[in-house]
């Protein structure tokens, strides 16, 4: 199941989660993915500017009008210090494509 993923605040923290949230659908997500905020913006901005130019704005509406998405999969329990450091990168794909305002529905 393909969904949007929603911020959610983390009190006491300046980053918050990206996360499924199917179930605010009244769906089941067999296998829901969250990532913190600032690992996956960051993420997000680093592979726009490789595919664009480096000096690429990066806001949230060009990101949206060039039709980025990031597909996060699900993540593995534990893991070591390592996994403090940053996102794995392994868990995240990132396209464009056709922006949102150039769909047509017929």
């Amino acid at each position: 199941m393909a969904g949007r993923m929603y911020f959610a605040a983390r009190k006491g923290y300046p980053y918050g989660d990206y996360g499924c949230r199917a179930t605010a659908q009244a769906l089941v997500c067999p296998s829901p993915a969250a990532m913190r905020s600032d690992w996956l913006e960051e993420y997000v901005v680093n592979r726009y500017r490789q595919a664009v130019t480096p000096e690429a704005e990066a806001t949230r509406e060009r990101l949206i009008e060039s039709g980025v998405r990031i597909t996060v999969t699900n993540g593995r329990s534990g893991g070591g210090p390592s996994r403090l450091t940053g996102p794995d990168t392994s868990r995240l794909s990132f396209t464009m494509g056709e922006s949102p305002a150039a769909r047509r529905v017929d």
